[in-house]
């Protein structure tokens, strides 16, 4: 009896170390729902700032979380069936396919001001390499495949240029040739 009791105390106690760990890093609600975030604050990624929670944040205005995800599944579309770039992509395991995906897509909801957390490591070491190193022309076919996936989903030209500012300055963390 008192092993089964010394056991479900460890077993408590590190639940709770483990809780407290994934709220302090991650600044998660105690009930792990979404990040803390204050109106107004600012958060960075590339050199991109955003304001979160806003009632105009580009979040709203390109639809919200499905909308986004629509975006990025028609973006990686496009990207497949570009030859310049479509290397990138047509190895991977459907697996490592839906990983990246969740991945833009967090990244996108997070910078234009939804509630998610981009989780992935920088994109300068995400891209580090990759084929001997990604060029400018790939990097532009790359962002021709987000416009067009934009235009696909009738999104508005402010909203596609803002987009296009986000994308643009993570061109120095992607580009090495």
């Amino acid at each position: 009896m008192k092993i089964q009791t010394l056991f479900t105390k460890a077993f408590w106690l590190t639940l709770v170390s483990i809780t407290v760990m994934v709220v302090t890093i991650f600044r998660l609600s105690p009930g792990l729902a979404h990040p803390r975030t204050t109106p107004g604050a600012t958060f960075t990624i590339g050199e991109y700032h955003s304001q979160s929670l806003e009632t105009s944040s580009l979040y709203r205005r390109l639809g919200g979380y499905s909308a986004i995800a629509t975006i990025v599944d028609d973006m990686t579309q496009f990207a497949l069936q570009d030859p310049l770039i479509n290397q990138y992509w047509a190895h991977l395991s459907t697996d490592s396919k839906q990983k990246f995906r969740q991945g833009v897509v967090n990244q996108f909801c997070q910078v234009t001001g939804g509630a998610c957390l981009y989780t992935g490591r920088t994109m300068k070491l995400v891209h580090s390499g990759m084929h001997g190193g990604i060029t400018n022309n790939e990097f532009n076919a790359f962002v021709n495949a987000i416009v067009l996936a934009l235009n696909k989903n009738n999104v508005r030209l402010k909203e596609t240029s803002e987009v296009l500012v986000f994308v643009n300055s993570l061109r120095k963390e992607i580009v090495e040739k």
